[in-house]
C-alpha cells in the first residue's frame, strides 16, 4: 500500500512535475504505479518514454511495470539515455543527417590504442612523449577520463578542459581529443558516449532537425534527475519539444556523478526555469531506522545547495543500529567486526566496505585476507594484484634470498618492474639494458653503478642511490623495516607523489604502498622469508576457485561511488579521518565550499546505503589527552569533520526513544534537540511529546574556560573545522572536535550569559556574530535568501534558512 506522499505523486495528471524522492522511498514501485495509472486513464503507451539511469535499473523497471500492467494494456518502451541515443543515431544515421557508422562501440582494447597514438601526436616535446611512453596506463585513464567529460555537454573541448581544473600538463588533451574525433569519424566507429554525443551535435548545429523531432511523445518519466549532465538534459528538451509532459524523480542530496558533468543545479534551478512544474516530496523511507536518518539528516542539513527535504523513517522501517567505533594501527578492529557479525549467523555476502578511495580498500583487504575472511572486490583490482604491490614482493623475495629461484625471463621482466617504480625518470630501452646486466653479468645489483651513454649526471647518481638501497635490502633481516628503509632512502614516496600525472592518482599510488609496508611491519619479527610464504599463501587461497566461500558467501569491498542505488543489511565505513572525508588530495580548481558539499553528499550516499546496521570507523577515537603543543595533527590521525556533524550522539539516543514508542519516556527523556531534531519530530507530529527537551548549543568557543581532568583548568585560544586549540597553565594542547564535549568540561563563557545564548539565524547587516568554521564576523548584508558575512579570511554567503551562528551582543 502507498503512503499518502505516494499516491499524491501517482496522482498527478496536468502539467510538468518534480518529484524529491529520499533513499529508500520506494520510488520504483511509486513510478510504476504513475505509469500504470497514466496507461488507465487512456494514454498510449506508444506515446510514453521511460528514462532510467542504468542497464540494471531499467530492466528491475521494465520487470516491475510488466508485472503491474499485466496483459491490460502495452508497455511503454524503458530505455537508459544511452540506449535511447543509440537509437536516434541510427535513425539518422538513416535519414542522412549523421554518416554512417558501425553502431557496436569500439573495444577498450582498441579505444586505448588510438588515444594512445592521439597522444603521442599532441605531445610537444620528445621528454612528453617518452612520458606517455612510461607510463600508458595513467596518461590513458585520465585522457579517458577527459574525453568523457568533454562529451558530457556540447561545450568546445577547451571549454570542458579549463571547467574541469584539469592541470596544465594535461593541456595536450585538447589537440587529442581533436585527433581522437578524427580517426573515430574517419574509421565509422563509436564509443559508448557517442549514442550521445553524435546526435546531440547533429541537432544543435541543425535547428531544423530539433524541430522534426521534438513533440512526438505525451510523457517523459526521468529517474535519478540528480546526475542528469548537460547532453542528457539537451537531448531531453529537444525531445520534450512544447508537447510532452515531464516527470523527473530525484534526490540532489545524492548527487555524486559531478565528474561525468552531473550537478545539482539541474534539478535545483535548471528544470524550473525551463518548465513550470509542480513539486512532491518522498520523505519517508523504508530502507533504515531513525537513528540512521537522524544522523544522515544532521549531515547533510551543512550543505547550503540542496532541496529542504527531510528524510524520516517509516514507522515499518528496520532499527538500524549506528555506531561510530575506533580503527586501530593494525586493522583487526575491522575484521573483528566481520567475525562478530558472523558468529551471531549473518552471512558475510550481507556485509559490505564502502571506500573512499581505492587505496583505503587495500588495508581492509588485507587484514581480512590474513583473518581468513573471504571478499570480493568490486570495481577494482586485487591489493596483491596491482602493479606497485608486486614490486615490493619483489624487494621482499630479495631480502628473502629466493628471487633467482624463478625462472630468468621472470628475474628479468621483475628487476626491470623494480627499475621502472623507482621514478629514475630514464628510457625503458635504457632500463631494460640494466636488467640484463644486473642478472648476467655477475655484478648483481652493483651493475647499476655502471655508466651508460645518454644518461645524465642525475640520472647516474639516481642509480647509484638505487644500487646501494637495493644492497641494504639484500642485507635486511626485517621485512617490515627493510622495505620502509628503502623508500626512505630513495625518498619513492614523495617522487611517486609529485610525478603522478594527478595528484589524486598519486596519493592513491603511495597510501597503497604504505598500507602494504604497514601490513608487514605489523608481522613482527618474522622473517622476510616467513613473511613470503604467508602473502603468496594468502595469494593461493585467495585465487583457489574450489572455496566456493569466496565466491558465494564472501564480504564485498568497493567504493562508496560504486555503491550508488545499492543497498546492504550491514555497511562498514572504514578510515573516515579528516584527510580521507573530505578528500583532501586530487582536488582541481574547484571550490572549497563546493568540494566540501560534494564530498558530503557522496558521505550521505554511502551512510544511506545500510538496511540494519551501520557502522563508522575512525583514528583517534580514543585520544583523549588530545595533542600537546597545541598544533593540529596530520589530518589522516584527526577523524572527519563530518562525525561531528552527524551528532551521533543525540541520533542514537532520540532513535532510541522514538524506537521505544512510548509517551513516558519521550516526555522524560530530557535532551538537547538541533532545529534539525525540532524538525523531525515535528514531521513525525511528535514534537508536543518531548516536553523536558532543551535547545542544543555549541558551547566550546572561543575564549571559553574549561578544564581537563589531565592537563587540568585552561581558556579555547583558536577553534577551526576540525578541533579546538586550549591553552593550559605550562602547555596548549589541541583537541579532535569530536571528542570535545567528552574530554572538556565547560567553566565560564566570556561571552556571554550561557543561560541567555542560542544559535540565532536571524541577524540584521552590522551585527557582530560567532561562526562554528570561520570564526568571528561581521553581517554585511541580509536579502530575501541569502546573509553576507565578512570574516577575516574573506566574506561567505549563506542560505538563511541553514545558517547557523551565535550573535556577540553589545559588540560591532
Amino acid at each position: 500500500m502507498l503512503t499518502e506522499e505516494q499516491l499524491l505523486v501517482t496522482r498527478h495528471i496536468r502539467g510538468h512535475a518534480r518529484v524529491t524522492a529520499v533513499a529508500g522511498a520506494g520510488k520504483t514501485t511509486t513510478m510504476v504505479r504513475y505509469v500504470l495509472e497514466r496507461l488507465r486513464s487512456g494514454m498510449d503507451p506508444r506515446l510514453v518514454r521511460v528514462v532510467m539511469f542504468n542497464k540494471a535499473a531499467q530492466e528491475d523497471f521494465s520487470r516491475k511495470l510488466q508485472l503491474a500492467v499485466g496483459g491490460a494494456f502495452g508497455l511503454p518502451p524503458v530505455r537508459t539515455f544511452h540506449a535511447m541515443g543509440r537509437n536516434l543515431a541510427i535513425s539518422l544515421a538513416k535519414e542522412g543527417y549523421l554518416p554512417p557508422f558501425d553502431p557496436t562501440p569500439l573495444g577498450d582494447t582498441q579505444i586505448g590504442i588510438e588515444m594512445l597514438r592521439a597522444l603521442q601526436a599532441s605531445a610537444g616535446t620528445s621528454s612528453q612523449r617518452a612520458a606517455i611512453r612510461d607510463e600508458q596506463q595513467q596518461w590513458l585513464d585520465a585522457f579517458v577520463g577527459f574525453v568523457d567529460l568533454a562529451k558530457s555537454s556540447l561545450q568546445t573541448p577547451e571549454s570542458s578542459f579549463y571547467a574541469g581544473g584539469y592541470p596544465d600538463q594535461y593541456e595536450l588533451f585538447i589537440e587529442a581529443f581533436a585527433r581522437f574525433e578524427q580517426w573515430r569519424k574517419a574509421a565509422a566507429r563509436v564509443t559508448f558516449s557517442d549514442y550521445l554525443y553524435d546526435p546531440c551535435c547533429a541537432i544543435a548545429a541543425n535547428p531544423d532537425l530539433a524541430q522534426f523531432l521534438a513533440n512526438r511523445v505525451e510523457l517523459f518519466v526521468v529517474d535519478e534527475f540528480q546526475d542528469i549532465n548537460d547532453i542528457q538534459f539537451f537531448l531531453l528538451k529537444t525531445l520534450a519539444g512544447e508537447r510532452a509532459h515531464l516527470q523527473v524523480v530525484g534526490d540532489t542530496d545524492q548527487c555524486i556523478y559531478e565528474f561525468r558533468g552531473a550537478r545539482p543545479d539541474y534539478m535545483l534551478t535548471h528544470f524550473g526555469e525551463n518548465y513550470p512544474h509542480s513539486s512532491y516530496q518522498m520523505s519517508r523511507t523504508f530502507r533504515y531506522g531513525h537513528r540512521l536518518s537522524l544522523a544522515a539528516a544532521h549531515l547533510i542539513a551543512h550543505n547550503q545547495r540542496r532541496e529542504p527535504v527531510l528524510c524520516i523513517s517509516a514507522d515499518n522501517a528496520p532499527a538500524t543500529k549506528l555506531e561510530l567505533r575506533l580503527q586501530t594501527a593494525d586493522g583487526f578492529s575491522l575484521a573483528d567486526l566481520c567475525l562478530a557479525e558472523h558468529a551471531s549467523g549473518r552471512p558475510f555476502r550481507d556485509m559490505v566496505f564502502l571506500c573512499r578511495t581505492w587505496a583505503q580498500a587495500a588495508p581492509v583487504e588485507l587484514v581480512l585476507l590474513q583473518r581468513g575472511i573471504p571478499n570480493r572486490i568490486t570495481g577494482g583490482s586485487r591489493v596483491l594484484e596491482r602493479q606497485e604491490i608486486k614490486v615490493l614482493l619483489v624487494l621482499l623475495r630479495i631480502m628473502s634470498g629466493r628471487f633467482n629461484e624463478q625462472s630468468p625471463a621472470d628475474c628479468q621482466q621483475q628487476v626491470f618492474d623494480l627499475l621502472r617504480f623507482c621514478e629514475l625518470k630514464i628510457k625503458h630501452e635504457v632500463l631494460r639494458r640494466y636488467a640484463q646486466r644486473v642478472l648476467s653479468d655477475g655484478h648483481g645489483f652493483t651493475a647499476l653503478k655502471l655508466s651508460d651513454d645518454g644518461l645524465s649526471i642525475y640520472q647516474e647518481q639516481r642509480l647509484q642511490r638505487l644500487a646501494v638501497a637495493l644492497d641494504g635490502i639484500e642485507k635486511s633481516v626485517s621485512a617490515g623495516l627493510g622495505l620502509e628503509t628503502f623508500l626512505a632512502d630513495l625518498d619513492l614516496l614523495k617522487a611517486i607523489r609529485d610525478n603522478a600525472l594527478s595528484s589524486e592518482d598519486g596519493e592513491n599510488r603511495a597510501a597503497t604502498i604504505g598500507a602494504f609496508v604497514g601490513f608487514v611491519a605489523m608481522q613482527g619479527d618474522q622473517s622476510p622469508a616467513a613473511v613470503v610464504a604467508m602473502i603468496e599463501g594468502l595469494r593461493v587461497a585467495d585465487a583457489d576457485p574450489k572455496q566456493g566461500a569466496s565466491v558465494t558467501d564472501a564480504v564485498t569491498i568497493t567504493t562508496m561511488h560504486r555503491s550508488k542505488g545499492l543497498e546492504w543489511p550491514v555497511v562498514i565505513l572504514p578510515g573516515l579521518s579528516a584527510h580521507y572525508m573530505p578528500y583532501q588530495a586530487g582536488r582541481r580548481r574547484r571550490a572549497d565550499e563546493e568540494q566540501q558539499e560534494s564530498e558530503r553528499r557522496l558521505m550521505y550516499v554511502a551512510m544511506t546505503r545500510a538496511i540494519d546496521a551501520l557502522y563508522l570507523f575512525t583514528p583517534s577515537l580514543d585520544c583523549h589527552k588530545g595533542w600537546e603543543g597545541g598544533l593540529r595533527p596530520e589530518l589522516n590521525i584527526l577523524p572527519s569533520p563530518f562525525l561531528r556533524e552527524m551528532n551521533i550522539p543525540l541520533a542514537v539516543e532520540l532513535g532510541a526513544v522514538l524506537e521505544d514508542g512510548t509517551g513516558s519516556s519521550r516526555a522524560d527523556a530530557g535532551l538537547a534537540l538541533t532545529s534539525t531534531a525540532r524538525s523531525y519530530l515535528t514531521a513525525l507530529a511528535l514534537d508536543g511529546e518531548f516536553s523536558s527537551a532543551f535547545p542544543w548549543v555549541d558551547i566550546f568557543e572561543f575564549g571559553v574556560a574549561v578544564r581537563h581532568d589531565l592537563h587540568g583548568d585552561g581558556r579555547i585560544v583558536a577553534l577551526d573545522e576540525h578541533g579546538i586549540t586550549v591553552k593550559f597553565s605550562d602547555k596548549q594542547v589541541y583537541f579532535s572536535a569530536l571528542l570535545v564535549e567528552k574530554v572538556l568540561q565547560l567553566i565560564d563563557s566570556p561571552l556571554e550569559d550561557l543561560a541567555t545564548r542560542e544559535l540565532h539565524s536571524e541577524f540584521v547587516s552590522g551585527e557582530v556574530l560567532a561562526h562554528s568554521k570561520y570564526g568571528r564576523g561581521i553581517v554585511a548584508d541580509v536579502d530575501a535568501r541569502f546573509i553576507h558575512v565578512r570574516f577575516r579570511e574573506g566574506s561567505k554567503s549563506f542560505r538563511k534558512d541553514l545558517f547557523r551562528a551565535t550573535r556577540i551582543t553589545g559588540q560591532k
